[in-house]
């Protein structure tokens, strides 16, 4: 045998072994490999899905339509809080009227959330006599708010369906679990016929969440609205039916209880085949109208036809009125109501939008289902075969090139190729070939082919990948090896952004919190500002308690690395409104100062010292310097202003043509006898909050009279200004009041008048 032979040979069988090893070994449910690589699956499927959605056009699909509760509609017809039902009821007669095929509500109803519902229910069952005045005007305002309306309305529609909410229980909560539907609910005609060993492989629930049970009895049909997300959070399967723990019952989806009426299925008409990943559909004459291809629980993958508003949307308050859209339009269409408003909740993360109407999702899955075109995940067996060929081809291939380096090539082209060939796959027929399992295995492969033939590593690299790849980050050690130096004690000097940043009354606050409560808190906090500054070129030095120390421009240059210091500031401070808003939505666990959490930022542009500090046996990347003593005390100083950003004019002369800055002060910090001229950091330029617009021109009036030392004047200005700045909670005190304290104290200790408007800071 020779020599090109036996490492062709070789090369087969590196690909056998490694297919096998690839197709075993990460398929083993609940395990780490498992649930690794089939989150990359998704996000390859995700870019496949995303890819496909870009093509669509908005408003492209009217065969299912979408009464849309927008804002126009609620501005014509008032807060949707207050709507009455018997406006869907009213809507609900004149689109039934029509003849859809269906109408959808995707909307979770409380019979006592219409408007002056108790006051509606007394009037409409007051048998008191009264005048035929009274009762004349009782009766005409029964007809647009009587909460039987809905209820009636639907009873007589032979097409509407109404969503169900199911829950599991939550002890925390006092949710329990239910042993049978409530009585009020008769689901007699809306469950379906399912052997209970095919029901437990379904999406369980033990509670039902809706408690206008007279609407849902009265409905035509009734299904689940649940989308479970991936652990991403993210939208990419949808159920087919739900199963109620507590009494055995299983209920079709929202999307599949119009189906079977639109079909003509019959309540055992599902026909679950879990050994083929397929549910079948059949009509009263036992044919089978579609086959939907579904996971191991039942679950089919949403075909989603395009981006947010690809079908047709249609505002409430058309429907309404028979006069603005003529019931005809909805001859053979489907119907469903929902929200697109981010105000009412229904918003969900999907492949192709991060914001995506919940009542979208449906429309997608009841059309792809109409026109039977759905998403089909390959078998099993076909991705090991998949794997096994293509792990045989890049085998073989690797293996024949004199020179090793030439497999990497090789590689990328087969990878490449199979990437485009499961793209036209899916952007033409749907088919969804995995992706990652086989191009790992095709790299594995090359890996093994590739030591095997190319036996001299490369022991330099090796040994200090091994040696300080804990503590020193790979681009400093490929930096290292291209250099061809070891780490060493010292650094370099160069002229870099410092960035000190902690949060506000921190020690107040975790003075009232368990330790657990605290290192959670600061956990989250620590990973939203660290994940913004990574992102935005920084480097981080440490973490101190709740500060971050961190700096840009090295170990890599970084281009206007006092820009991205800058915005990283701006991102970290507009990323505090969502934690507040979850420690809101938490209610008493946080202390009231979490609900308005702040942090404090100092930012300095200077020379420094970066490099490898520390003693022969243990080292670390960070900086050193006056720079960065002067942004940390620009960081602990900005308390004394009552502002959050504060920046010297080092970084400001960088900044000044992309950001909006207020002048603030000419100080001398602690430990420095040389003053710094600092300013504070607003926002970039065009995105100020407007009050600042009137703010900033005349605090600077303010600041130059402040100089010239006319103190009645400049302190007349910020006083007035005191009354404009943003005094919300947590905030002490503002630039203008304390300006305005100031003139106060020098116009009863005047400075003389060789001064040079320097203020000493007294204290960090």
């Amino acid at each position: 045998m020779t020599d090109r032979q036996k490492r062709i040979f070789m090369g087969l069988l590196v690909g056998v072994g490694i297919s096998i090893l690839i197709h075993v070994g990460t398929r083993i449910p609940g395990a780490m490999l498992n649930d690794l690589f089939d989150s990359y699956e998704y996000k390859s499927y995700d870019a496949r899905m995303k890819s496909k959605a870009s093509f669509s056009e908005e408003a492209s699909i009217d065969e299912v339509v979408i009464i849309d509760i927008e804002q126009n509609s609620i501005e014509s017809l008032g807060n949707y809080h207050e709507w009455p039902h018997a406006y869907h009821g009213q809507l609900t007669d004149i689109v039934s009227s029509g003849n859809p095929k269906a109408i959808i509500f995707d909307i979770i109803f409380d019979q006592k959330g219409a408007d002056n519902y108790y006051l509606v229910e007394a009037l409409a069952s007051n048998q008191s006599e009264s005048s035929p005045e009274l009762q004349q005007v009782t009766d005409q305002y029964l007809i647009g708010h009587d909460p039987s309306r809905f209820v009636w309305s639907t009873s007589q529609s032979t097409v509407t369906h109404h969503a169900l909410v199911f829950e599991n229980s939550d002890s925390i909560n006092f949710l329990y679990a239910m042993d049978q539907l409530p009585e009020a609910y008769d689901a007699a005609n809306h469950v379906l016929e399912i052997a209970p060993d095919v029901a437990s492989r379904l999406p369980t629930a033990e509670r039902l969440g809706n408690t206008y049970f007279d609407l849902l009895t009265s409905s035509h049909g009734t299904g689940a609205a649940n989308f479970p997300q991936d652990k991403d959070g993210l939208i990419r399967r949808a159920p087919t039916a739900i199963h109620f723990k507590g009494s055995g019952e299983v209920f079709p989806t929202l999307t599949l209880s119009a189906v079977r009426d639109i079909l003509g299925i019959p309540t055992n008409g599902f026909i679950y085949d879990f050994d083929n990943h397929l549910l079948r559909l059949r009509d009263t004459s036992g044919t089978i109208v579609r086959e939907i291809p579904i996971d191991d629980q039942g679950r089919m993958y949403v075909n989603y036809y395009g981006l947010f508003k690809t079908f047709y949307y249609i505002p409430y308050m058309y429907c309404f009125d028979p006069e603005m859209l003529d019931p005809s339009y909805w001859d053979g269409k489907v119907a469903l109501v929902g929200s697109s408003l981010p105000g009412l909740m229904d918003l969900r993360n999907t492949p192709v939008q991060e914001s995506f109407a919940g009542v979208e999702i449906h429309a997608n899955v009841i059309h792809s289902i109409l026109q039977n075109e759905f998403v089909t995940r390959t078998s099993t067996a076909k991705n090991f075969l998949s794997i096994l060929f293509l792990s045989l081809v890049i085998g073989a291939l690797s293996a024949t090139p004199k020179k090793p380096f030439w497999g990497f090539l090789i590689l990328g082209i087969v990878a490449t190729a199979w990437l485009l060939f499961t793209y036209s796959q899916f952007l033409n027929n749907r088919i969804m070939w995995e992706v990652i399992r086989p191009t790992i295995a095709m790299a594995l492969t090359q890996i093994g082919v590739f030591s095997y033939t190319f036996l001299i590593l490369d022991k330099d690299k090796r040994f200090l990948k091994n040696t300080f790849g804990t503590y020193i980050s790979p681009k400093l050690i490929d930096q290292m090896i291209d250099n061809k130096e070891e780490p060493k004690l010292g650094g370099n000097e160069a002229v870099h952004t410092a960035f000190f940043t902690d949060i506000q009354s921190f020690s107040a606050f975790s003075e009232k919190m368990s330790a657990t409560d605290l290192v959670e808190l600061l956990n989250s906090y620590l990973t939203v500002m660290t994940t913004i500054l990574l992102e935005n070129q920084g480097t981080l030095d440490k973490y101190i308690g709740d500060a971050i120390v961190a700096f840009f421009g090295a170990p890599m240059p970084v281009e206007n690395h006092e820009y991205w210091a800058c915005v990283t500031a701006l991102k970290m401070q507009a990323q505090l409104d969502p934690l507040r808003q979850k420690g809101e939505r938490d209610g008493d666990r946080w202390p009231g100062e979490v609900h308005s959490l702040q942090n404090r930022i100092g930012i300095h542009t200077g020379s420094m010292v970066t490099g490898n500090m520390g003693s022969t046996h243990r080292m670390n990347y960070t900086m050193m310097g006056d720079t960065v003593n002067i942004a940390a005390r620009l960081e602990s100083s900005a308390k004394q202003y009552g502002i959050y950003t504060h920046i010297s004019e080092e970084t400001y002369g960088a900044v000044k043509d992309s950001m909006t800055v207020r002048e603030l002060d000419k100080v001398i910090v602690m430990g420095r006898s040389e003053p710094v001229q600092t300013y504070e950091l607003i926002a970039e330029k065009g995105q100020e909050p407007g009050i600042y617009k009137e703010i900033i021109p005349q605090f600077h009036e303010a600041l130059e009279l402040y100089k010239k030392q006319e103190w009645d004047k400049a302190q007349t200005v910020f006083e007035s200004l005191e009354k404009l700045e943003d005094m919300f909670p947590g905030r002490k005190t503002n630039p203008s009041h304390v300006y305005s304290e100031r003139c106060t104290h020098l116009k009863n200790n005047p400075p003389g008048e060789d001064w040079d408007g320097v203020w000493i800071l007294t204290s960090k």
